[in-house]
């Protein structure tokens, strides 16, 4: 019967609901005639099928515009927007292709219909280009813009030339060659106005240095270190203007908007200034694109009588090697050593045993305990290294980065008492998929059948006597003889090949005779030089050596 009802008809529906003060935004549908759905009994709102609640097509009871509805419950759920996905090299084409879309007029939009930014043969090219120039960074599928393509939107905002940086002008210069095709256009009128254009782009670059580029730059309140003189904000740094009121030339200090890479927030700079240190922050890049984090201090420039600024990454090994005698008397201790159970401390990057430093009650360090405050990018907390050594092992931590394929990963750090350091501990995942039968199991498997099939088996005949197997012989334990040269090292008797290099390398260990500079290669003492034929060789070169001793 429902075959020969009329559509079903709702009504798309987004409603605005204030609530103490407070708006809300619901969208759904309300059921206007049930039409088919009558035949099933489904004629109120609240029985239509195909949305859930939240969704955009959830089903919305009919109340008049002014209504006052009582709530049923509320319900407080904490959630998090997503921000959108960035490029990758197929979206930014898919980008490029259909940019057109984007423009509202619509005879530019028409002229780059079917056009877009570029051509098929020079899009990737251009991709290519902006790598290659370090506006955008490659990492993994991802295309990330860097601080450099930043500061040129600035710049072309700064000198009002936004036109750059739109698809507007691609647009524009494709409605004009398309009024050329048309005859509505002449060449030579085209090219005037790109001449135009042109001139105008180069005299606007012209009026302003690197320094003064207009824009919307913000005033620091903490005062220069050097001078005490204002600083403010350009296109490029944060830089001294001197004393308020005076000729704005300043005393020259002044630090990068973005060291290696990563761009300072107004905040960041005014902390670093007021702090004269931050940190450690990530989103920093060396010269090969490797990521890392660092603190970043305003340190004293005796050379030319200023501030600078630069990275701390936490090496603080020539400050324990100079003997200064280190003062924790002002910290609370996060735990006791695993090593040696001393209390451990903050100590510049790292949470380091009391008695691994200098320190008044002990001047000679006897401890190696000494932990990062960052492993891989990963900060690591005062509440995680005090669960460290309260409990052996921290929390997940989902912030660590691999130096080898530059992917996060998530990851315990433990107390490894057989290695005596912090390690990584992975989380433990179930298999998808049952465990495999190895061939052991198989056998032993195997193996049951056959007792319990023998069991139940009627003893017919006597089974004839087994073949007695001949035992195998074990292998000697040596048939080698040394040469005199050789014995000299490793001493008299037979030997076989893998004692020989073992002997070998135990002797170098013993005697220190490995290069300091290179530890693949062995410097030879009086005893090893008659068996190397040299002054030094490779640890690779030593077993081809060997066989030339031994018979």
């Amino acid at each position: 019967m429902a075959v020969f009802f009329p559509s079903a008809e709702h009504q798309v529906t987004t409603r605005i609901s204030k609530v103490e003060g407070h708006h809300f935004k619901t969208e759904g549908k309300v059921l206007v005639k049930p039409g088919w759905l009558a035949i099933y009994g489904k004629e109120a709102a609240n029985e239509v099928e195909g949305g859930k609640e939240g969704d955009k097509g959830q089903p919305l009871v009919a109340v008049k515009a002014g209504e006052t509805p009582l709530a049923e419950r509320a319900d407080a759920k904490g959630l998090k927007t997503k921000p959108p996905a960035r490029y990758s090299e197929a979206t930014l084409l898919g980008a490029m292709e259909s940019a057109g879309k984007q423009i509202d007029d619509d005879e530019l939009r028409e002229a780059m219909q079917e056009k877009g930014l570029g051509t098929p043969a020079t899009r990737a090219a251009i991709i290519e280009g902006l790598i290659t120039e370090k506006y955008m960074l490659r990492e993994g599928r991802e295309l990330i813009p860097t601080a450099k393509a930043f500061q040129l939107m600035t710049l072309l905002r700064g000198l009002g030339v936004e036109e750059l940086s739109r698809a507007d002008l691609t647009g524009e210069w494709e409605y004009k060659l398309s009024q050329m095709e048309k005859g509505q256009l002449s060449r030579e009128a085209f090219m005037q106005q790109i001449q135009a254009m042109t001139e105008k782009l180069v005299k606007k670059a012209k009026e302003y240095d690197r320094d003064t580029i207009p824009g919307d730059y913000a005033t620091l309140e903490t005062p220069c270190p050097n001078c005490g003189g204002v600083v403010k904000e350009n296109y490029r740094r944060f830089a001294c203007t001197g004393k308020a009121g005076g000729d704005g030339s300043g005393c020259g200090f002044s630090f990068t908007k973005s060291p290696a890479g990563r761009t300072f927030e107004t905040q960041e700079a005014e902390a670093l200034l007021r702090d004269r240190r931050i940190g450690p922050l990530e989103g920093f890049r060396s010269k090969a694109g490797w990521p890392f984090t660092a603190e970043v201090a305003i340190v004293r420039d005796e050379e030319n009588n200023n501030f600078k600024l630069e990275f701390d990454f936490g090496d603080d090994k020539a400050d324990e090697d100079s003997g200064e005698i280190v003062d924790f008397s002002a910290q609370e201790s996060l735990g006791a050593c695993p090593v040696c159970g001393a209390p451990v401390y903050e100590h510049g990057a790292n949470y380091v045993c009391s008695k691994s430093v200098p320190t008044q009650q002990q001047p000679t360090p006897s401890c190696k305990f000494k932990s990062g405050k960052i492993i891989l990018q990963q900060p690591i907390e005062r509440a995680q290294m005090h669960k460290l050594l309260a409990t052996g092992k921290t929390d997940l931590l989902d912030k660590f980065v691999s130096m080898r394929t530059r992917r996060a990963f998530k990851a315990f750090l433990v107390w490894d008492a057989a290695e005596g350091k912090v390690n990584f501990e992975f989380e433990k995942r179930d298999s998808k998929f049952p465990p495999r039968k190895t061939a052991g199991a198989a056998s032993s498997a195997a193996a049951k059948k056959t007792t319990a099939a023998a069991k139940k088996a009627p003893a017919a005949k006597k089974a004839p006597a087994a073949k007695k197997t001949a035992a195998k012989k074990a292998p000697t334990a040596g048939t080698l003889k040394p040469s005199a040269e050789l014995a000299a090292v490793i001493g008299e008797g037979t030997v076989s090949r893998p004692e020989v290099v073992k002997k070998l390398w135990d002797y170098i260990k013993a005697h220190n005779l490995q290069d300091p500079a290179d530890k693949r290669s062995v410097n030879a003492d009086a005893k090893l030089r008659p068996v190397f034929g040299k002054d030094k060789v490779s640890m690779f070169e030593i077993a081809g050596i060997v066989g030339k001793h031994v018979s």
